[in-house]
């Protein structure tokens, strides 16, 4: 992501992270266009939070009590109008950037969350087949 996009209304982009120094630096890249990344670090002992923080994160460090409770403290911490909740091995592509900037800069009656279509990879290789394309999850939704 080149930074090209800007958004007209505010999102937040929570990742939660526990040993992630492989993957944070390419995630937080792939939404530098946010109006903020709260990132909730359960006990990493590489690089990660200082990746994070390098990066403008707003990095919170948590003892870790589980995807929920991490999830619901960053949650907490957004000030953004709508959230995407990406984990830290996931990228949001441009198409996607493109997507949310549609979605997050107008008001689009009565939806209150987009669920992404995920791309599954193995061994560094897209699962195109067998029924795991396209794996829609829930990822993006407002906020209050």
């Amino acid at each position: 992501m080149t930074g090209a996009w800007q958004l007209l209304g505010s999102l937040s982009v929570i990742v939660i992270t526990k040993n992630e120094e492989r993957n944070i630096r390419e995630c937080l890249k792939s939404v530098s266009w946010a109006s903020e990344v709260v990132l909730v670090d359960g006990g990493s002992i590489d690089k990660t939070v200082d990746i994070a923080r390098s990066m403008g994160a707003k990095v919170h460090l948590r003892p870790w009590e589980g995807y929920g409770a991490a999830k619901n403290f960053a949650l907490s911490q957004c000030t953004g109008a709508w959230v995407l909740w990406l984990d830290a091995d996931e990228r949001a592509t441009d198409s996607l950037a493109g997507e949310i900037q549609s979605v997050v800069g107008k008001e689009v009656g009565g939806f209150s969350g987009y669920e992404v279509a995920r791309r599954a990879y193995f061994l560094n290789r897209w699962i195109r087949h067998c029924g795991w394309y396209p794996g829609y999850v829930l990822r993006l939704f407002k906020r209050e």
